[in-house]
């Protein structure tokens, strides 16, 4: 059963034309339930994860993916052809104007489309555990990290960097300490909403102007 697909309104954060979901799963589903539109190279990737809960986060998130785009350009999700940039980010082969983006973490996956404007997406669980001021040095910009104060801020920087440079294309080797998301000095032609609403987890949408 394929996993329902949940909007997230707008409400003014962001163009209207930008289509963002959730998709809330479960990670003891059943893989070969989980595979629906996957390509033979996909499917031989998600069995290369060693953790169930990775293959069926690999696997929904992929399935909705291609379900989305086939609903959007009426065409059957599973004869989509993927095209992947420098960084890992992928494309559709006969439509590069179509920007689309995803990310899953836990048991939720994002996906954000837009075909007028670059889309970058980003969600991460808080581990309310986690060492984050030991990360400050590597993640923030010079007087960024005297603007974060709790773990939820920690993450609330991070998505809204790693969704920045995924909208340009870059992996999140390439600049997170040039971007300082607690002053809004961010990519030219990007802005970015964090995503306040998801309970127990931080998110983040970055769109381009």
């Amino acid at each position: 059963m394929t996993p329902a697909l949940i909007p997230i309104p707008a409400a003014g954060r962001w163009p209207a034309d930008v289509e963002l979901w959730r998709v809330e799963l479960s990670l003891d589903t059943d893989t070969a339930a989980a595979c629906r539109h996957l390509c033979a190279s996909e499917i031989a990737r998600m069995a290369r994860y060693a953790q169930q809960a990775d293959r069926v986060r690999f696997a929904v998130a992929r399935s909705v993916l291609r379900g989305i785009l086939g609903a959007h350009l009426g065409c059957d999700p599973a004869q989509l052809q993927f095209e992947v940039g420098k960084y890992g980010r992928p494309s559709l082969a006969k439509h590069p104007g179509l920007s689309f983006n995803v990310s899953h973490s836990g048991a939720r996956v994002l996906v954000a489309l837009s075909a007028v404007r670059a889309v970058g997406v980003d969600i991460e669980a808080i581990d309310s555990s986690l060492d984050w001021r030991a990360l400050l040095d590597m993640v923030c910009a010079p007087g960024e990290a005297r603007r974060i104060g709790t773990v939820r801020d920690f993450y609330r920087c991070w998505t809204a960097k790693e969704a920045l440079l995924k909208a340009t294309g870059a992996g999140i080797g390439e600049g997170l300490k040039s971007i300082d998301v607690t002053n809004s000095q961010v990519p030219p032609a990007l802005r970015f909403a964090s995503l306040d609403e998801l309970d127990g987890y931080a998110g983040a949408l970055a769109f381009g102007l």
